[in-house]
């Protein structure tokens, strides 16, 4: 018996190796690739007005993430319990685009209040917006660039896709003569090739665009092929035998720990807890995990309204139930938390 588990264990052990080998290639890789380019779970964008959804997605293709449309002043309840679980999924990064006016400061306080980092990208206007975002995807500069009116947006979106497909940046600009913030993008990108998309531009624009020596080409107009190919995949698999090398190092103690973690896994973190939730819920350990509301304001040095206040936001949070028990309230914790930091 003891023969047969040993067997079981070294093939177990394998497989393991090989998974994690390959995984680790794969990660060896997708490193190179995403070398000095930001990395982020979620983008988040405001859900009345498309211009910043159609903007953002050439990056989040890139970086082959959601983007989650919000309303702008306050996070409703259904969307606020889909970000709270994307937080247990161990998503930790949000970018939100657009200023305070486009995405309020009231959804940035929520989403650091669940224990998200959050970066925010925007302008005053949406041709400032577009001119950060590329360059803040793409630092160290672009050979080509797409470009399209700010205020159509079906060109927009077209220009959107063909960013996507081909892996470039995108700027927006005015309709009769090219915006401040799409000639700063273009000197802070370098290209060498703008490709104008969509009928919404005047061609004093392209002709612009060649005064200032960029080569031109306008999708939909220009009858030859685009000068530009879509990026090809290089095979991951280069990168496996290294990766297995290293498994085998690491897959033993791997396997220990991915056996310990398993019981950690389940716990609700810490990160998602306020300072004063995170007293109130070591309380409530403290006391088996169930204790009278009314006893909460001795436990913790808070006051009632206060103690009040914040078991509604555990329990808004699903950490916590109330059970009405004669003239008092019991409090009972629902979800094990991790309180460890």
């Amino acid at each position: 018996m003891v023969s047969g588990l040993k067997t079981r264990f070294t093939v177990a052990t394998l497989i393991i190796t090989l998974i994690v080998g390959s995984f680790m290639g794969i990660l060896v890789y997708a490193q190179e690739e995403s070398t000095n380019r930001p990395e982020y779970d979620l983008i988040i964008v405001r859900n009345d007005d498309l211009i910043d959804y159609i903007t953002v997605q050439p990056y989040a293709r890139l970086l082959d993430i959601p983007v989650l449309p919000v309303n702008p002043q306050g996070l409703d309840e259904k969307t606020w319990a889909q970000l709270y679980s994307y937080v247990q999924l161990g998503w930790k990064n949000i970018l939100i685009v657009g200023n305070s006016n486009a995405v309020s400061k009231e959804v940035e306080d929520e989403l650091l209040k669940m224990g998200y980092s959050v970066t925010r990208i925007g302008g005053d206007v949406r041709t400032e917006t577009a001119e950060k975002l590329a360059i803040h995807f793409y630092p160290t500069g672009s050979k080509a660039v797409v470009i399209a009116s700010a205020l159509d947006y079906g060109s927009a979106l077209a220009a959107s896709k063909f960013a996507m497909e081909y892996e470039l940046p995108m700027l927006l600009t005015l309709e009769n003569d090219l915006s401040e913030h799409a000639i700063a993008g273009l000197s802070s990108l370098n290209p060498d090739l703008v490709i104008i998309v969509g009928t919404g531009i005047n061609e004093t624009i392209e002709t612009k665009l060649q005064s200032m020596g960029y080569q031109t080409y306008w999708l939909g107009r220009t009858v030859e092929k685009p000068p530009v190919s879509p990026p090809e995949e290089p095979s991951p698999y280069t990168y496996s035998f290294i990766g297995a090398v290293l498994a085998l190092a690491i897959t033993i103690p791997v396997v220990l720990y991915w056996a310990k973690k398993r019981w950690y896994s389940n716990k609700i973190p810490v990160e998602v807890l306020t300072e004063k939730e995170r007293i109130v819920v070591k309380a409530l350990i403290d006391q088996g995990g169930k204790v009278k509301q009314e006893d909460l304001p001795e436990l913790t040095g808070y006051s009632r309204p206060t103690v009040s206040r914040i078991i509604q936001e555990l329990e808004k949070k699903q950490l916590v139930e109330r059970e009405k028990v004669g003239k008092t309230f019991i409090v009972k914790l629902v979800k094990e938390i991790d309180l460890k930091e």
